[in-house]
Parts: structure tokens; sequence; C-alpha cells
């Protein structure tokens, strides 16, 4: 009996054919996308910003070169050549500073900066107003200490020559040696996109989204028995248990020999677990009637419990929360066995 449940499935062979052609070029094509990933170490592609600096600040040059080395690469134009860059789309965006722009923010004076960005790149646009909108709270932030220290002295009857000798010249000598040495005021720990290799895994846990697309050339035997089947059954006294492990058993074999590549990236384990699950997942399946919706939810259920394992976006760019969403993933699971 089990032998005539495999072949069942196995009605159409050119369907199945045509899934591992498809899986194929898709699991090449994914494999490259990952390793590129894990080379660069981060989702997006990197890119540069424009800055068109008519100021020349001394806090302005200390900004520039942490965000250069450890944020985001800048590139310093002129303001023709910053818009050519960025219709060129060689910049995401630039930023251009007015004249005493530093100064202006310290004496409290609007005088805002440009902001260009180009419609074809959001999140790039995004990305440096927040930049930006930090720098200048930045900037604001290191000397309103200085600032109302001068006012406090100025308040309390020093003269103004007093205020600069005592308080004004040694603050800005201080600031300015912290500024020089930058790089001693923090330390930088880079997290991880995810644990272990970054190739290995997005493919394992999209090897296994493939894999559950392998219910689909084979959904017309996954319907369940007819009531004539079962009363057939019930005439030659079969437990119905018994038929329905039959149509288990088959239905587990025929996934082993199916998604067979999926062995040689998870592990015999992770590849008997999804066989076992995919199993039960399409005898389920196997109780709606119609053939459009039988597909639609085995490509859902794939897709869903895909994303659940952090497979598209990984748990990093997520809130804390969502990651319990991972336990009920098979994606999860075999990638951990």
């Amino acid at each position: 009996m089990i032998s005539v449940e495999i072949k069942s499935y196995f009605g159409d062979f050119w369907k199945v054919l045509c899934f591992w052609g498809f899986c194929f070029v898709l699991g090449v094509v994914f494999y490259f996308l990952a390793e590129v990933i894990e080379e660069r170490g981060a989702l997006f592609e990197p890119f540069t910003v424009g800055v068109v600096d008519n100021d020349g600040a001394a806090e302005l040059i200390f900004l520039f070169d942490f965000f250069d080395e450890y944020v985001i690469d800048l590139e310093f134009l002129e303001s023709e050549e910053a818009l050519e860059a960025l219709f060129a789309g060689d910049v995401g965006a630039f930023v251009e500073l007015p004249e005493n722009f530093t100064q202006n923010i310290f004496m409290g004076v609007n005088n805002p900066f440009t902001l260009n960005v180009d419609g074809r790149f959001p999140l790039q646009g995004n990305l440096a107003a927040l930049l930006a909108s930090g720098s200048i709270a930045y900037l604001s932030a290191s000397q309103a200490g200085i600032y109302a220290a001068l006012e406090y002295a100025q308040e309390q009857g020093m003269s103004w020559a007093e205020v600069v000798e005592g308080l004004l010249i040694p603050v800005n000598l201080a600031f300015a040696g912290q500024l020089a040495e930058h790089g001693a005021l923090f330390t930088r720990e880079v997290v991880p996109l995810v644990e272990g290799s970054v190739a290995e895994y997005f493919l394992v846990r999209f090897a296994v989204f493939l894999a559950m697309l392998a219910l689909l050339p084979i959904l017309d035997g996954l319907s369940w028995y007819s009531a004539g089947a079962l009363a057939r059954f019930k005439v030659a006294k079969m437990p119905i248990y018994k038929a329905w492990g039959a149509k288990y058993t088959a239905l587990f074999v025929v996934l082993l020999t199916i998604t067979l590549p999926l062995l040689f990236i998870v592990g015999f384990l992770g590849f008997v677990a999804f066989a076992a699950f995919a199993a039960v997942f399409g005898l389920f399946c196997g109780k709606i009637k119609d053939y459009s919706s039988r597909a639609m939810c085995v490509f859902f259920t794939a897709f869903v419990m895909y994303f659940a394992s952090g497979g598209i976006v990984p748990f990093a760019f997520l809130p804390e929360n969502a990651a319990v969403m991972r336990f009920f993933s098979i994606n999860h699971w075999v990638a951990i066995l």
C-alpha cells in the first residue's frame, strides 16, 4: 500500500523535475548573495554622503573624522560637484553647511544647513538626516556647559578679562585636547549581524524554505481519502490508523527523495526532522479540497516560517521580543540541530 501511495505522489514527475531546476537556480543565486553579505558584514550596500563645508570649524572636523572612520563614508566636495555626484548616484545625499555655522550654534543663532537627498535612495537620505541631526545635537551639548559657566561667572561679578583668562581659555584648550584624542573617549564594539557564518545562516534557512515548497509539485497526492476509500478500508477490516500511517510514511519517503540536496546543507538530523514535520503539514493541507487554496496554504506557511526564523530580516533589526517567534519555525529548528 505504501508503494501505491508513493506512485501517486510521483504521478506527474515533470513537476518534480521543474521544482528541482527551480531550486538549483535560486540556490546558486542565493549562495552568491549570501557570500557578498558575509564579505561586507552588512545587509545594506555601503554608501557615501557628500559634505560641502563652508564653515571649517575645528569641532566639525572632529565630527567628520569620527563619522568617516566609524560610521559612514564621507566625501568632501564643492557645491557644484556635490550636485553632480548626487544626480549621478555617486552619493546618496550631501550636506551643505553655511559659513559660521558652528559659531552660530554656540551662540544660539538659527543658521540652518541644507540636506540634499536623492529620492531614489530613501534609506540613505533618512540615515544622513539622522547623522546630521545627531551631530548638531552633539555640538550644542558640548558647548552648553561652557557657556553656562561663563554666564554664571559674569553674574558673580568676574570681569570679562578674568573670565577669558581663568575660564574660557583653559576650558577650550581642554576641549580641544579631547577632540584631538577622541579615539580614547569610547570603545568600539561591533555586534555581529548573526551568530556564526553569515552565509551559512541565510543559506540554511533559505534551503528549508525551498524544501517546504517541495509540497507544491505533489499537491494532487495530498488529498485525504475519499468516503468511498474509507468504506473499502472498513470492509477489508483495515484499521483507519494503518491507512493514514501508510499515507504518512509514503509522503515522508517522497519528501526525503525530493529534498535530498537539503541533506548536504543541514545534516542528517535536520534533514529527517524537516521531512517528518513537512509530512505532517502536508497531510494537514490535504484536508483543503480546493487546489489553489491548498497551494496558497503551503506557500504562505513556508514564507511565514522563513520570516519567523530570521532568514529574511535578522533579529538584530527587529524588536527584542520578536525573537520568540523563531521557536515556531521549522527553519530555525533545522538550522540549530
